[in-house]
């Protein structure tokens, strides 16, 4: 994706979005380039940097988003060029690699990383959310990505798409409660657009998410809703 507008707040910003993930959750949009990638044609980076060399003065940031980035071998050299252009760099990520995300932020190689917390910190909850069996070692590791945020001076958001079929209110709560302190929390609303077997799980509405916005917003630094693009 060329240019953007909406990936990363107030940059316009470059999107590539990278194969691969190791969850499955029942509510993922891009589930099709995750399951069926090897459909999709591949670009070749050289374009791609091209394009970025060519525009650097236009494009304020590169968005490195998937599936999950990280389980790409080829994810730092990526880094490294964006970087030498130089144009700042943010990640999405869902937390499950701490090691390789504490060597980007340790080596100033990203500006910015966005980490989706899928549920409540239970295995059960995460589990649900996810489409696959969370161990106790996986969860510890999704911990520990957010603990590497927290105490590092890089800029991030935390944020979580609830999906009224697998989160409770109640859930929400323990999320914030777990995250205070953070930077940044933003609620999401789903949309059941492009989701898998046109799988159906519900939507608040913007007064309902409000609510829930309420209730957890002086937990942190700041709290958004991301709805349909509208934040709030």
């Amino acid at each position: 994706m060329k240019n953007s507008f909406c990936d990363w707040d107030g940059k316009i910003s470059s999107v590539i979005f990278l194969p691969q993930c190791n969850m499955r959750c029942p509510f993922c949009q891009n589930w099709n380039l995750v399951e069926n990638y090897h459909d999709f044609e591949d670009i070749e980076w050289q374009i791609i940097k091209n394009y970025l060399v060519e525009n650097k003065d236009f494009v304020d940031g590169f968005v490195i988003t998937g599936g999950e980035p990280f389980l790409s071998d080829f994810l730092f050299d990526i880094v490294r060029e964006v970087k030498n252009i130089p144009i700042s760099v943010k990640i999405d990520t869902n937390g499950t690699f701490p090691e390789k995300l504490k060597y980007l932020i340790e080596n100033s190689l990203i500006d910015f990383v966005a980490m989706d917390v899928k549920s409540s910190f239970d295995t059960d909850a995460y589990s649900k959310a996810t489409g696959i069996k969370i161990t106790e070692d996986m969860l510890g590791r999704i911990i520990k990505s957010v603990e590497t945020l927290m105490k590092s001076n890089i800029d991030y958001e935390f944020r979580t798409t609830i999906v009224p079929a697998i989160h409770s209110i109640e859930q929400i709560k323990n999320i914030a409660n777990f995250l205070k302190g953070a930077k940044k929390y933003v609620l999401q609303q789903y949309r059941s657009t492009g989701v898998k077997d046109g799988f159906d799980g519900g939507k608040l509405t913007f007064e309902e998410m409000v609510d829930i916005k309420k209730e957890i917003e002086s937990f942190f630094e700041q709290c958004i809703i991301r709805y349909y693009g509208k934040d709030a």
